[in-house]
């Protein structure tokens, strides 16, 4: 491994390295010219670029979320699905946080302690291919729904409900990352 005071032209080395640095380039270029206070959205900024999770947010993807506030359908919410699922920094369980927000009456976060604490499952194995997590989010939702049915829990506190009885009943059993 090389170090530092290995390198014999550290002047070419640093122009070099400066210029192929490229990480997260729109929101580095954004972050670095900020001028003024900080603000609660600059520090969120801040930890998204720290995390590397700082989605490039559309207007086309914004308008999708608002149409389905508007007027929830199915369909609607697969394509905004596999339309949040695209972005960078995005997978199922923060996909489903924004669909959550979104319409909360219909859909609602897939969680691992919720998904062991209401199927067979003792973890949520979420899957690589987009389609395969679409089909899982929706007969998660499903099986949600009928759940909340039977036991007349509300579904737009289904989420957290469950979540928090995960935490009391199982809190001795941690979580598993994979099977």
């Amino acid at each position: 491994m090389k170090k530092l005071h290995d390198l014999s032209d550290l002047a070419e080395a640093f122009v070099k390295a400066d210029t192929e640095y490229n990480y997260q380039p729109q929101l580095t270029k954004k972050l670095d010219n900020h001028s003024g206070d900080f603000s609660e959205q600059t520090l969120l900024e801040i930890a998204l670029w720290k995390t590397n999770r700082y989605p490039t947010i559309s207007q086309d993807l914004l308008d999708a979320i608002n149409d389905l506030r508007k007027g929830y359908s199915e369909d609607k919410a697969r394509k905004l699905l596999r339309k949040l699922l695209e972005l960078k920094g995005f997978d199922l369980p923060m996909a489903s946080t924004v669909l959550r927000f979104a319409v909360p009456d219909q859909l609602q976060i897939i969680d691992q302690r919720v998904y062991r604490f209401i199927t067979e499952e003792d973890c949520l194995k979420i899957p690589y291919n987009i389609d395969q997590k679409i089909k899982l989010y929706f007969n998660y939702i499903d099986q949600l729904k009928s759940i909340c049915q039977q036991k007349n829990i509300p579904f737009f506190k289904a989420d957290r409900v469950l979540y928090q009885l995960d935490k009391i009943h199982n809190k001795d059993i941690r979580l598993k990352t994979s099977a």
